[in-house]
């Protein structure tokens, strides 16, 4: 896609070429990063399984815990939890080239080595408590219900997806970044009023300290009812004009403003529904198939098994999650032009943000279609030039 003269030109103010032409570096890198840790952690999830020793576990903590009740959900959280918290210090090593050492090699983050850890043993922390007890429930549904669990885990899901996509996160946000209410200014003035004409009812803008993790600029609007709330990274609030900071926010409110928060959970849930059906068919015969490693798909020890497959899961569907999603995004870009009028702002943020991310201008169809939940960079400075009334003359020519 190229664009005509003039926008060509204020974007390559703002995203010069010498990055641009590392950005295409830097995402081929990131995509080899992904399928290599996609596939160590695929061979750590089967070692873990086919060693036995996630059967030992089990065996242990059965000689030590009660057979029944309390004792028996204990015995399942701890083996899955332990699963989780063995395949993350296997993959310490590959998280920390990836999440550490790859982006501060680019210049994409600034954070201390301290930082990280500190945000990886809370991550990891989480992640084992709340994984812990789903699959303690998941368990005693499929031991309690073997024909049936699969409706009963449709209907308890729906909740769980609620709580996690909706409630969770006004609780996880301030365990990893600090929030601090902006005093009165135009941006926050602008920002507000945006909000209240379209039915927010957040009070006050809160800004972020992302540049503890990472060098890119990003905003969200996050809580429902008393707890909505408008955030804004430092990152955004330092590097970007006010228009722009503007244009940026007002695409996290038509967010809110369309629903997506609600329509995302809606996706998540059909979600689970196909990876229920999945665990169903696929991972019940499996967990079968080695008496030895576990007694079927209702005991704890098939855990690693069945992380493995929703992995390979989570690889196929990833095409059409991201699909949704790019529809998602263009949507609130749609609302973000129509309702802020800001003249070339949009055009200049998606260059900022592109140049900061290190995002490719002109990315392949095939790894847009399989990697990107939002449109492209071009596609994105295309619209965002069009609604500003200036003549894009683009023409596909994608690399």
């Amino acid at each position: 896609m190229a664009f005509t003269p003039e926008i060509q030109h204020l974007v390559e103010s703002l995203y010069p070429l010498g990055r641009q032409a590392l950005a295409v570096e830097v995402a081929a890198l990131g995509r080899s990063l992904f399928w290599i840790g996609s596939a160590l952690q695929f061979a750590v999830l089967l070692a873990l399984c086919f060693s036995g020793a996630i059967a030992a576990v089990r065996i242990g903590f059965e000689r030590i815990l009660p057979s029944t009740g309390l004792g028996r959900l204990a015995t399942t959280a701890l083996v899955v939890a332990i699963v989780i918290v063995a395949l993350a210090i296997i993959m310490l090593p590959f998280t920390w080239y990836d999440s550490f050492v790859f982006p501060h090699r680019f210049d994409l983050s600034r954070e201390t080595p301290a930082d990280w850890f500190h945000d990886w043993a809370i991550g990891l922390a989480l992640s084992a408590a709340i994984t812990a007890v789903g699959g303690a429930l998941f368990f005693w549904l499929v031991q309690r219900y073997a024909r049936a669990w699969p409706i009963i885990a449709a209907a308890v899901a729906l909740p769980l997806v609620v709580l996690s996509s909706v409630v969770l996160p006004v609780w996880i946000e301030p365990l990893f970044n600090t929030y601090t209410q902006l005093p009165p200014s135009a941006l926050t003035r602008s920002v507000l009023d945006l909000a209240r004409a379209h039915g927010v009812n957040a009070s006050a803008v809160y800004v972020f300290n992302l540049s503890k993790q990472e060098t890119s600029a990003n905003a969200f609007v996050s809580g429902i009812g008393p707890s909505e709330r408008i955030a804004i990274s430092d990152t955004l609030l330092n590097s970007f004009a006010p228009d722009e900071a503007l244009y940026v926010t007002a695409h996290e409110l038509g967010h809110y403003v369309h629903g997506d928060l609600w329509r995302g959970t809606f996706y998540g849930w059909a979600g689970v529904l196909a990876a229920i059906a999945f665990i169903y068919f696929v991972g019940g015969p499996l967990a079968r198939r080695w008496p030895r490693l576990s007694s079927g798909l209702g005991d704890p020890a098939s855990t690693p098994l069945l992380l493995a497959l929703m992995l390979i899961f989570a690889l196929a569907l990833q095409p059409a999650g991201n699909a949704l999603s790019r529809q998602i995004e263009h949507n609130a870009d749609v609302f973000a032009a129509s309702n802020t009028h800001l003249g070339t702002a949009g055009v200049r943020a998606f260059a900022r943000l592109g140049s900061q991310s290190l995002s490719p201008l002109h990315p392949r169809r095939a790894v847009v279609w399989y990697f990107y939940t939002h449109p492209p960079l071009d596609e994105r400075i295309e619209y965002a030039a069009e609604q500003a009334g200036l003549t894009t003359g683009t023409k596909r020519s994608r690399n």
